[in-house]
């Protein structure tokens, strides 16, 4: 017996189909029997005869019956996936796609159809498979196209850039008009006093109620704090102190989960009845309320006036208590409102803490044993005296610390993405002796003013509040001259330097371009430091910096200035006592800087097959650096790897650890074949990293990506 071929009535120029019937049964000699024939083909066509991996042929055959029996049609192949037939009586269409690879000769799909008398006939489809470097397998630029995108500004379809620094920041308006990613570093302390430094998003304390947000239509706000009760304290200021009445009509909820103080203290002041602040009081709770003849806190003459104070303050030997002067909370002296949102402050806090403690000393102590957490350094070498890395960036505990102990990397923490137009405020919390002396130019605290502006009831505590908005501040300027203080930035600070009278003292500096003598602001140590690698070799010219009130009397606390030298770091000096003391805010400073590199890594390009691996991958990609760009060059590097998913049930998620290959790749134009049959792996993604070099007006751009591969059987 032997298999009859017919021919076929349509084919696809260029294929290779064999039709095959099975054979028609044989005739008994002289015995009439009746003849059935196999199904006819009356076509049999394929899309593509040529394909490369991945790709889709769609096939179809359209047969007859002689004997008008109903027909089935079935598909085998001997690679590539196949997916669900289509067919009806009289066809069938088969959507096969192309194997990553080739183990053994090229592929073949069989398509067969049967009648009802079981005879049937088969169309072979030959394929000619080929692989290419020069098939584009990278999608246009998209969102969606990403597993990284760190920092980066992506138009659809377009470019990736670095996104670029718009607009000036001021110590009152620390808002960015576009996303940017900021790192905050410490740079130097040098003080009595202990300090948490952290910041809050203006947004969140207008939902909460604390901000009047009825300004003008440039300005969203007018920074004007709001007293919904009516008691002549704003409700920020209540709320960081918890004053409210536990009851009655000027009651508010309580910030935290209990009071330490139990039951709640209580004072009238002038006819306001208000809570005593756990934060005043020591470790017995002992009430701390009286009113007394003060100097006015007002600039002028300090005449004795009678005043209302409440609260108390350690002094150095006083004895540490781990209850004292705490409202509990997730920290104990900061205020519950100024922590993250957590369960020990009942979800209330908005703050996000960056460094919970700035001491940088030659000992292990805090004052009075109040800071935040333990001492543990002894070293003044620029780095926080604790384990920064033990925190996340909003001041919590993480599960696993990524670098233990106290570090280089210690000095720097990374805040994130800034979205554009959000508003932050930043604040120092100090643990210090309160002093009210009119001769050092320090103050309590004003919980209450009188319309003019004389303070009515003084805070007496160990721990104080500074924004970096001055108008939220509670102590009052006792001086009132303007500027507030003035300092030559790249002048090195002395104490012997008179600051009231500086163009005759020998100590102060000449401000570059013009005859005016300023003291200095950082010392010889810390000026020192700037022009170290981690700080961005910053050079501080000889230019004055000025701290400038904003009104209603208060105290500003913050001195920032954008280093000159280059756009997008802004070193921000703090003054860290009430009434300015000797004003040289430069207790403790910090670097902000708009973070210059930016990341992006490809989701995969190429499907997984656990039976090929990819063996070359060609890369090609343009780039250019847009600006007028100076110092270190801006520049992208480049890398692939082919173990970018890890997969397991059908399920891949990102490896964190691929084996990247670095693309050696000159600017502008450029490509690289490389051949990665070595790593094992069939998830082809590639990562690029954009740095801006010094100078942020530089904007490096990656315009497109072309990527090629090819791939082997893992086992031949």
């Amino acid at each position: 017996m032997h298999l009859n071929r017919f021919p076929l009535l349509a084919l696809v120029a260029g294929s290779a189909v064999c039709v095959i019937a099975s054979p028609r049964p044989a005739h008994a000699e002289f015995t009439p029997r009746a003849v059935y024939l196999p199904p006819q083909l009356t076509s049999a066509t394929q899309s593509t005869a040529a394909v490369h991996p991945g790709d889709l042929s769609q096939l179809q055959l359209q047969a007859t019956d002689p004997q008008g029996s109903p027909l089935t049609f079935s598909w085998s192949a001997t690679t590539g996936t196949s997916g669900t037939p289509v067919s009806d009586a009289s066809s069938s269409t088969l959507e096969w796609t192309a194997p990553q690879c080739l183990a053994n000769g090229p592929p073949q799909v069989l398509g067969t159809v049967t009648n009802g008398y079981g005879l049937s006939t088969q169309a072979l489809f030959d394929f000619d498979f080929t692989q290419s470097l020069d098939i584009d397998h990278q999608p246009d630029f998209t969102a969606s196209g990403f597993d990284e995108l760190t920092n980066v500004t992506l138009t659809p379809g377009g470019p990736i850039s670095l996104p670029p620094y718009l607009g000036q920041l001021s110590s009152e308006r620390i808002m960015f008009l576009n996303d940017q990613h900021l790192a905050l570093t410490f740079v130097h302390e040098s003080a009595g006093a202990s300090h948490s430094l952290g910041y809050v998003y203006y947004d969140d304390l207008v939902a909460r109620g604390y901000v009047n947000t009825q300004g003008t239509p440039e300005d969203s706000s007018d920074d004007t704090l709001v007293d919904a009760n009516g008691n002549g304290i704003a409700d920020l200021h209540e709320d960081l102190y918890n004053l409210a009445p536990t009851s009655g009509p000027q009651a508010r909820p309580y910030i935290g989960t209990n009071r330490r103080c139990l039951p709640a203290r209580s004072f009238i002041s002038q006819g306001v009845s208000l809570s005593m602040p756990d934060l005043a009081l020591n470790a017995t709770c002992s009430g701390a309320f009286v009113r007394q003849s003060l100097p006015d806190a007002r600039p002028g003459t300090h005449p004795l006036l009678p005043v209302d104070v409440v609260g108390a303050t350690p002094t150095e030997s006083t004895a540490p208590n781990a209850n004292a002067w705490s409202d509990l909370g997730l920290y104990p002296r900061i205020p519950n409102l100024l922590e993250p949102a957590h369960a020990l402050n009942n979800q209330l806090g908005l703050g996000h803490l960056v460094f919970l403690l700035t001491d940088d000393d030659s000992d292990q102590t805090t004052f009075n044993q109040l800071g935040v957490v333990a001492d543990i350094g002894n070293l003044a070498e620029g780095i926080p005296d604790y384990d920064v890395s033990r925190y996340d960036a909003h001041g919590i505990l993480r599960p696993v610390n990524p670098d233990p102990g106290i570090t280089p990397n210690d000095r720097t923490v990374d805040l994130g993405t800034i979205p554009a137009g959000k508003e932050l405020v930043f604040f120092l919390v100090t643990q210090y002796q309160a002093i009210h002396d009119l001769d050092q130019k320090t103050v309590y605290p004003c919980l209450r003013k009188a319309p003019t502006g004389q303070c009515l009831l003084h805070l007496k505590s160990p721990i104080n509040v500074f924004f970096s908005k001055s108008k939220w501040n509670l102590d009052q300027d006792p001086v009132g001259q303007m500027p507030v203080a003035q300092r030559n930035l790249g002048c090195a600070y002395t104490e012997q330097c008179n600051a009231d009278a500086p163009q005759s003292s020998p100590y102060a500096c000449t401000v570059a371009n013009s005859s005016q003598r300023l003291c200095g602001w950082l010392d010889s140590e810390t000026l020192d430091r700037l022009r170290m690698p981690p700080y961005g070799n910053i050079v501080l010219p000889r230019t004055a910096a000025g701290v400038f009130a904003q009104g209603q009397g208060n105290m500003p606390h913050l001195l920032l200035n954008s280093v000159l030298t280059t756009t997008g770091q802004w070193l921000m000096g703090f003054e860290d006592m009430p009434g300015g003391g000797d004003r040289d805010f430069n207790d403790v400073v910090f670097l902000l800087r708009a973070v210059t590199e930016g990341r992006v890594r490809s989701r995969v390009l190429s499907p997984d097959d656990a039976s090929c691996k990819i063996a070359q991958v060609s890369f090609n990609k343009f780039d250019n650096v847009y600006g007028i760009c100076t110092g270190a060059a801006a520049y992208i590097t480049y890398a692939l790897a082919t173990d970018c998913n890890v997969c397991s049930a059908g399920t891949c998620v990102p490896n964190p650890t691929p084996t990247w290959h670095p693309l050696s790749l000159p600017p502008g134009s450029g490509r690289a074949t490389v051949d990665v049959s070595s790593t094992p792996g069939q998830q082809l993604c590639w990562k690029a990293e954009l740095t801006q070099g010094t100078d942020p007006s530089c904007q490096p751009t990656l315009h497109f990506v072309d990527v090629g591969y090819t791939s082997v059987p893992v086992t031949p």
